[in-house]
């Protein structure tokens, strides 16, 4: 074999085989979570999946559940071993997504045709569920919506939200729009990105960050939380670099931040709106914003509208009262999110959930 033919199946080889790498790497990472729980139902089983999909911040899924099988009862808790002491000192965003979790625990029961009420304590550190299957058909379509709702850092088109959206979000408590065309988009804009700045710049923030960030597919298939490459809108080529050169040590370095910040900057810009999810600055408060915000998003879903949280700007209590004061709301404003369309397919949730017996105990 002549010098050029080794050559140009040595190049081929080398070719075929960065191919081969990208495509196992860069391909979506299934956990397939295990629904199993022993003493629950499969039913209640599929019905606590669904309620695991609910959003929290940086996927840290920082909640605990009691199930009582026995009287059609559920207790959800923080649960303090996932809690994020760095960017959420007041374990404000903690309750936000428990709340979360209860609205879509409520809506799931609701898909699966039970009857189901809330009770949150009067500190908020617990939410009770009483449910009761009522013989109802399944909602299949309900079902569908909550697998469907994401967060979505891609970017977004100019196309302006429709009024009829804007219309039905006001049926949301505590949900209010904010049009890229107005004066207090620029103030929510300014806020979020001098406070995107200042966490840039904080140290324990970038190592908390650093921690829940996930780098291989390997690694998010056995933690099952956390941000992967999807999650922050990273796939196919970009996912395989990323993934290859990046690490949790590069993660906390100064070139990371920076990236992260000028990304931010696009995407505060770059949407037709902002959703300000209200409600009182309590611990109770907070679980009802992560209620709202669930109702929301979800409407944002079944509307095809992308959404991406940036709250940055809400993890300041300063930061939250002076929103609430310029814009003479009558609550805090707990959660931003990012609100506009895209060229293309809506995109899908990249479903990394943990296994559903390491945070669910039966009693």
């Amino acid at each position: 074999m002549t010098l050029k033919r080794k050559i140009m199946w040595t190049t081929i080889s080398v070719v075929v085989l960065l191919c081969l790498y990208v495509c196992y790497v860069g391909k979506p990472v299934d956990v397939g979570t295990d629904t199993e729980v022993d003493g629950i139902n499969s039913e209640v089983e599929q019905i606590l999946y669904y309620a695991g999909l609910a959003p929290s911040s940086h996927n840290a899924q920082m909640w605990e559940v009691k199930v009582y099988p026995a009287e059609g009862k559920l207790v959800i808790s923080p649960d303090n071993t996932r809690l994020l002491t760095a960017v959420d000192q007041d374990n404000r965003e903690t309750y936000i997504s428990m709340g979360a979790y209860a609205r879509s625990c409520m809506l799931a029961f609701e898909a699966y045709g039970y009857n189901a009420s809330l009770h949150i304590s009067d500190n908020g550190q617990s939410i009770t569920i009483i449910y009761a299957n009522s013989g109802m058909s399944r909602d299949e379509g309900l079902l569908t919506l909550m697998r469907r709702r994401h967060t979505d850092k891609r970017d977004y088109t100019k196309a302006s939200i429709p009024e009829f959206f804007q219309d039905g979000l006001k049926g949301i408590r505590g949900a209010v729009f904010v049009p890229d065309t107005t004066e207090v988009f620029t103030l929510v804009k300014d806020q979020t990105l001098a406070a995107a700045a200042e966490q840039r710049d904080n140290q324990d923030i970038r190592d908390e960050l650093a921690d829940w960030l996930r780098f291989s597919n390997g690694e998010v298939e056995k933690k099952k939380d956390g941000l992967t490459a999807e999650q922050n809108g990273i796939t196919g080529l970009g996912k395989a670099i990323y993934y290859t050169f990046g690490s949790h040590w590069f993660a906390k370095g100064d070139t990371f931040a920076q990236t992260g910040y000028e990304m931010a900057q696009r995407q505060a810009e770059n949407c037709a709106g902002y959703i300000l999810i209200t409600a009182n600055d309590t611990n109770v408060g907070y679980i009802e914003a992560g209620m709202h915000l669930t109702e929301a998003w979800l409407y944002a879903v079944r509307n095809d509208i992308e959404v991406q949280p940036m709250s940055f700007a809400m993890e300041s209590k300063a930061r939250r009262f002076a929103i609430q004061n310029t814009m003479k709301l009558p609550y805090t404003p707990q959660m931003v999110l990012r609100v506009g369309y895209v060229d293309g397919a809506y995109g899908a949730n990249a479903l990394i959930r943990r296994d559903l017996r390491d945070y669910i105990q039966v009693q």
